[in-house]
């Protein structure tokens, strides 16, 4: 089944004003979800547009052994990596279905919270192209148990920042004291993570990361030098 808009537990709802809405919709007794996110603009199909070609976005999830593993759910990114909530949840069979998908660009994240993780060398997120009446199947391998329990993801994409997968564009992430921090490239172009003790990453290029252990308390903004100031965040660091 397909969801949009996930939220997390106790999430301030004021934070949540600015994203983008998406429409669902029931299809053969099965609910699944066409994504506009283009229509008007600003919230609302006028009549006024003709409707966009779709095609289909489905995927099965297995261990290496090729078993079919019912865990985890699969979120679909704009092509820039940004996260707007629209995700799928991996079924009994192992298999997920995003439905129908606007034609472009986007990329797949697998995530499995504390139960599984897409192991390296396997891509994660993983580009995907939709094209006209199509359908878009993509594979994950994922391995059980989660041996980065301690760590957060926050993508660097292009323009922003976002912890992965329930935060918003450019916010305050908060983590405890000896959190492993990840920022990881999801952009097609170079970026930098700037500021706080780490002091500046160097260049990120595409699919690269960095990594800082959070060893000390406090509240740090950082940027990306390229694309400053678009894209400006905050690390807070907690006991």
């Amino acid at each position: 089944m397909m969801y949009l808009l996930d939220r997390r537990p106790g999430a301030d709802d004021e934070n949540r004003l600015g994203r983008r809405r998406f429409l669902g919709i029931i299809a053969s007794g099965v609910a699944v979800t066409a994504i506009s996110r283009f229509v008007a603009a600003c919230g609302g199909d006028r009549g006024t547009s003709p409707r966009k070609t779709t095609g289909i976005v489905r995927g099965t999830v297995t261990d290496a052994q090729g078993n079919p593993q019912a865990v985890g759910r699969v979120y679909l990114l704009l092509a820039s990596g940004e996260n707007q909530g629209v995700y799928a949840d991996v079924d009994v069979h192992g298999a997920f279905s995003l439905g129908a998908i606007d034609v472009g660009a986007y990329q797949l994240r697998y995530w499995g919270g504390a139960q599984a993780t897409v192991p390296e060398p396997n891509p994660n997120p993983v580009r995907v192209q939709v094209t006209p009446n199509g359908e878009t199947v993509v594979h994950f391998t994922i391995a059980l148990g989660n041996p980065t329990a301690n760590e957060i993801e926050i993508y660097a994409g292009d323009n922003f920042f976002q912890e992965q997968p329930f935060g918003d564009l450019n916010a305050t992430v908060t983590v405890k004291l000896g959190t492993v921090v990840c920022w990881y490239n999801v952009g097609a172009h170079d970026h930098t993570v700037t500021g706080g003790p780490w002091g500046d990453s160097g260049i990120i290029g595409e699919a690269d990361e960095f990594m800082w252990t959070a060893n000390q308390l406090g509240t740090f903004g950082y940027r990306c030098t390229f694309h400053n100031p678009q894209m400006q965040a905050i690390l807070r660091v907690v006991a």
